[in-house]
């Protein structure tokens, strides 16, 4: 791996020595590194399993934030080594501790939310966590339905997590999700994958990383927030001073963190079933 890194180091125009190289936790996916030359610090991704269109759509994620005004890591350089010898370097963000960093991701947020596109989805493909995303560009339901819980129905049922009931209760509120959305919201630019771990506090202040960038609903961003935990008080009230949420948002959350639930199905397999199917049952009974 270390050979990879070097060549990739030399790609991006730094002959210099590595004089530091240490894992950074935190990941599941992929193997992190710190490492420091004489020129810079560096962020370093590798994944032994990932092809080109891995990392790629990583730049391609932090590159459209990067350009609207998100705080994000600047990708330095992506070497496509051929799938086993991929390596991402990124710009190395030192963490620094902040009492007023929650506060300030609510307006980072906010703002992010208020890049618009007339067309959900996106122009290319991209990943969320390991599994591949769909963005097919469509108005929100259909995109939702389509893209969103179809891709994963479908993902679920190759890998056999999906029980005849479930599926059928899938077909179902897809069947059903305009009359139970009742929503026709901007089409917002999305991180995609906003849970805890998927920002950092700098001297700048707060930073997104590890987008799964896309142009949705803005609810499906702060669903995902509530699934795990939340955040803080903090950043609910800053981000509702900026850009108060719509009536009705609490009953749509539900159907927005099935999304997540699936993906987590998908991957970590029948643990997180149960979750799904009430909030299938929520939305299909009487219907």
């Amino acid at each position: 791996m270390i050979s990879q890194v070097r060549s990739a180091l030399q790609a991006y125009g730094d002959d210099g020595k590595i004089d530091q190289w240490d894992r950074v936790t935190g990941g599941s996916i992929n193997h992190t590194f710190y490492a420091k030359t004489s020129e810079r610090d560096y962020f370093v991704k590798y994944n032994p399993s990932a092809g080109h269109e891995f990392f790629q759509a990583e730049v391609n994620g932090l590159t459209l934030l990067g350009e609207n005004g998100v705080p994000v890591p600047k990708p330095l350089y992506h070497h496509d080594g051929g799938v086993g010898n991929n390596v991402l370097l990124l710009e190395w963000i030192p963490p620094f501790v902040s009492g007023e960093a929650d506060k300030e991701l609510g307006s980072v947020v906010a703002n992010m939310h208020t890049h618009y596109s007339k067309k959900a989805g996106l122009e290319h493909n991209n990943f969320i966590g390991e599994l591949p995303q769909t963005n097919e560009r469509n108005d929100w339901v259909q995109f939702y339905r389509d893209q969103r819980i179809g891709f994963l129905q479908s993902l679920a049922e190759e890998k056999g997590v999906l029980t005849k009931e479930r599926n059928r209760l899938l077909t179902k509120l897809r069947d059903n999700l305009h009359s139970i959305l009742n929503h026709t919201p901007k089409n917002s630019l999305l991180h995609g994958d906003l849970w805890g771990g998927n920002w950092i506090s700098s001297k700048e202040g707060p930073v997104l990383i590890d987008p799964a960038v896309y142009y949705g609903d803005r609810e499906v961003d702060i669903a995902f927030t509530y699934l795990f935990g939340g955040y803080s008080e903090a950043f609910y009230r800053r981000y509702e001073e900026e850009y108060p949420l719509e009536d009705g948002y609490k009953d749509r959350f539900p159907i927005y963190q099935l999304y997540y639930l699936l993906v987590h199905l998908v991957i970590f397999g029948e643990s997180y079933g149960s979750a799904v199917d009430r909030i299938l049952r929520r939305y299909t009974t009487a219907r």
